[in-house]
């Protein structure tokens, strides 16, 4: 294959497949267990068939949940994390495009769409933050780079906290800042620390579920904002060596 066309593969690959990740919608659109050409169970939710080996895309207005034939009716934040997993990987292997690389160039590109539509769902779904932002786009209130909370307190003990852990030297030391730390964000780092109190990282999660279930969107919103700063710390401790 040439240079060129490869390329040009290549950008109708991603071009098909970003419609797959911007957030729609919950529908009620199901995804069939049947494939669609020979009428054989399909091994996955997923219209990839290896009987017939006939393969689609995902219909565009297909929430993230209906992916993975998890339910969100009752609360679309509280997700079985273990059987996520699970599912990601059967998936992953029936539309994997290694799997799909003798029956054609253009069924190994809507692999290629698939597997890719299929991996940013399971990456969003996997973590609170991005799972957050996600329900909060598909009920019309997206979270946005320029929100800020109005609580100047909390703005000013996760600035302060912020600061000491990225002068931190090593993980040890950012974790023993956190601990200091803990009486005003009340241990905000969660399970990287022993023997803390209740997080405060936890109690937000909790909050959001709660909300979430309420379909209070707004203070859905403010709590998820609260988490991104939490969470930014978070993640500047693990990334301490």
């Amino acid at each position: 294959m040439s240079f060129r066309l490869a390329l040009c593969t290549r950008q109708r690959v991603f071009a098909q497949s970003r419609s797959l990740f911007f957030a729609k919608p919950f529908s009620t659109h199901k995804l069939t267990q049947t494939c669609p050409s020979c009428s054989k169970q399909l091994p996955t939710s997923l219209p990839a068939c290896t009987n017939c080996w006939n393969i689609w895309n995902i219909p565009a207005d297909t929430s993230y949940h209906d992916i993975f034939a998890l339910p969100k009716e009752s609360n679309p934040f509280v997700i079985d994390t273990s059987l996520l997993k699970q599912r990601f990987r059967q998936m992953q292997a029936a539309c994997h495009p290694d799997t799909w690389a003798s029956k054609g160039q253009d069924k190994q590109d809507a692999a290629q769409v698939l597997s890719s539509a299929v991996n940013h769902a399971y990456q969003t779904l996997l973590q609170p933050m991005p799972r957050i932002e996600y329900i909060l786009s598909v009920n019309g209130n997206p979270m946005e780079e320029t929100d800020k909370l109005e609580d100047d307190e909390f703005l000013m003990n996760i600035m302060m906290a912020r600061e000491e852990v990225e002068t931190a030297e090593t993980r040890e030391e950012a974790e023993r800042v956190t601990q200091e730390n803990q009486g005003e964000l009340r241990g905000f780092v969660g399970k990287t620390l022993s023997n803390t109190p209740p997080a405060l990282i936890d109690d937000t999660l909790l909050e959001i579920e709660s909300l979430v279930k309420q379909k209070k969107w707004w203070e859905v919103k403010e709590a998820g904002i609260r988490l991104k700063y939490l969470d930014g710390i978070r993640k500047a401790v693990m990334e301490k060596s």
